[in-house]
């Protein structure tokens, strides 16, 4: 359907006409640097905003700021970016529905996994699951790399998953995490200001930032005990090389907590604990349930605790609480944990007193609920072909025990 050619449904007091994504975008005087940019590249990005079977979309705009920043931090103009990079970058701010002002506001603490146009590229090597395809209008259709959005107003707290990189009391504004836990600001437009006849459009203060690989992105994140302990188990080839996988990475001060085990364990029982701490799934956090289980890569039972309060959403897996949710990467994503999981049979034993009475910590009744993105029998088969790991020699347990 020709959509540029129809009358969109205005507000009860007059009619608005359909416009095309540079007509709506040269009205907004913040994003003159991208209205120029488009008129730069208009055979470019007519063939890629004119493919109206993709519609209805969204488009994350990036301000004037933006440009400025992106030249500050790798020293060229995006104006000079190359077509393959520029594609990608387009592909990625390019929500696959239509999302309107309210959508964004009203995320609450859970926030959203919103699925790009990044599909076919080193930066999405991941599938989509049941629950993100019937989200998002299928399989296919929800295939691209995500981005997660948080809406804005929370209160700086390293229980809550903060993702505005700067405060804002404005609700109509939200934060847009990305690659290498990159994040910026969105400030989300009305009917009248952000809508065009492919759907909608919001700005950006920042371009968002390609998932690259765990490798990196560990790194990048300063977990330097992580990746200590991925150095000398020689994992990071096999972890880089699977699909959908969510690595459940403890800080640096919960390796210390438990008295370095990255430096203490030996190989075969700092693999065991690494596998531990590995769901051949992708978890978003916007889909965790309390009580849900996941099976790690080493065949233990990794169960999810939830708690909502005043308006703070946590998370724990085992005993160890999420203070960076949604690290993304190429294959997947990274929580950040405080502390090192402990197995969850040791850790039913130990919330239970001598009296034989459970303990007052809460506890999860155990469910199963499926993952936002399946992952097949093969999926992590790279990590598992190189481990060729034995589950009957896993130590890890014992030799953490005997460091606490």
């Amino acid at each position: 359907m020709m959509l540029r050619h129809l009358l969109l449904l205005g507000t009860a007091l007059g009619v608005t006409y359909a416009q095309t994504l540079l007509e709506a975008l040269s009205k907004v005087p913040e994003l003159s640097n991208f209205t120029t940019f488009y008129q730069n590249n208009e055979a470019f990005a007519a063939a890629y905003f004119g493919n109206e079977s993709s519609y209805p979309i969204t488009f994350l705009a990036p301000s004037n700021d933006a440009f400025t920043t992106y030249h500050a931090q790798h020293q060229v103009s995006l104006f000079d970016v190359g077509p393959d990079v520029l594609l990608q970058l387009l592909q990625y701010h390019t929500l696959v529905s239509n999302m309107n002002q309210d959508n964004f506001t009203s995320v609450g603490t859970k926030g959203i996994t919103a699925p790009t146009m990044l599909k076919d590229s080193p930066a999405n090597n991941r599938t989509t699951g049941a629950s993100l395809g019937a989200k998002f209008g299928g399989a296919e259709r929800a295939r691209g790399q995500v981005v997660f959005i948080q809406s804005a107003g929370q209160a700086s707290s390293p229980t809550r998953f903060k993702l505005m990189s700067r405060q804002s009391s404005d609700p109509q504004n939200a934060g847009i995490r990305s690659g290498l836990a990159s994040t910026v600001n969105l400030q989300t437009l009305d009917a009248n200001q952000g809508t065009w006849d492919g759907g909608s459009f919001h700005i950006v203060d920042g371009l968002l930032t390609l998932p690259t690989t765990c490798a990196r992105t560990i790194r990048s994140a300063g977990l330097a005990s992580l990746d200590n302990a991925f150095n000398r188990t020689r994992l990071w080839s096999a972890l880089d090389g699977s699909k959908n996988v969510t690595c459940l990475g403890p800080s640096n001060a919960a390796f210390q907590a438990a008295g370095n085990p990255d430096t203490v364990l030996n190989a075969t029982a700092l693999t065991g604990a690494l596998l531990y701490h590995t769901l051949p799934e992708v978890a978003y956090s916007d889909f965790l349930v309390d009580g849900q289980v996941f099976k790690s890569l080493q065949n233990g039972t990794v169960r999810v605790r939830v708690e909502e309060s005043e308006g703070e959403r946590t998370i724990w897996f085992n005993n160890a609480k999420v203070i960076n949710a949604n690290v993304l990467t190429h294959n997947g994503l990274v929580h950040v944990l405080d502390a090192i999981m402990v197995p969850l049979e040791q850790l039913n034993s130990t919330n239970t007193t001598a009296s034989g009475t459970p303990s007052s910590r809460p506890s999860s009744t155990v469910t199963n609920t499926a993952s936002p993105t399946a992952a097949s029998s093969n999926a992590a088969a790279p990590l598992a072909k190189a481990l060729r790991f034995d589950g009957a020699l896993w130590t890890f347990g014992a030799s953490l025990l005997a460091l606490l």
